[in-house]
């Protein structure tokens, strides 16, 4: 059986990136809103939401999609970022029940209360708002500067 290196799959997303036929803010926009969905605590379904806000806002699915499964990158931090969203979400909103590491997952979340799901979400969005205008920022110069490196199209 074939082992996939990680970074070679990297490379792969962002060739097929290179050539979506798009606008730089099409694919800087539909990649946001997949990272912005993979932050929200609503595994497994981050790709579907991308997808559906994506086709909804008309931007690029196919780069909301990318941006979305790249959150492979941070699995393995997901409990610490689950665990980040919660405190910052219970700043803001009356918290009955604790959360720990240990009790990180959603599954266990669900079944505590809504409160502590309510106050991930907060937290979720307050995390997902910087770092998807950080990404949108660098994912749109990296697409101006791919399509201007594309050769143009002779008459």
């Amino acid at each position: 059986m074939a082992r996939i290196n990680l970074k070679q799959r990297i490379r792969e997303v962002w060739q097929k990136l290179k050539h979506l036929n798009a606008t730089p803010d099409q694919i800087a926009a539909g990649f946001c809103i997949g990272i912005f969905a993979s932050l929200l605590p609503l595994n497994p379904s981050p790709t579907i939401t991308a997808i559906v806000v994506a086709w909804l806002l008309k931007r690029n699915v196919i780069a909301a999609v990318a941006g979305a499964v790249i959150s492979i990158l941070y699995l393995p931090l997901l409990p610490l970022i689950w665990l980040a969203e919660f405190r910052l979400g219970k700043l803001i909103l009356p918290v009955q029940h604790p959360l720990t590491l240990d009790q990180a997952r959603l599954c266990d979340v669900l079944q505590k209360s809504w409160d502590v799901y309510a106050a991930m979400f907060v937290g979720s969005i307050l995390i997902a708002t910087p770092v998807t205008l950080l990404t949108y920022w660098i994912i749109k110069r990296l697409a101006g500067r791919w399509s201007r490196n594309e050769p143009q199209p002779s008459n």
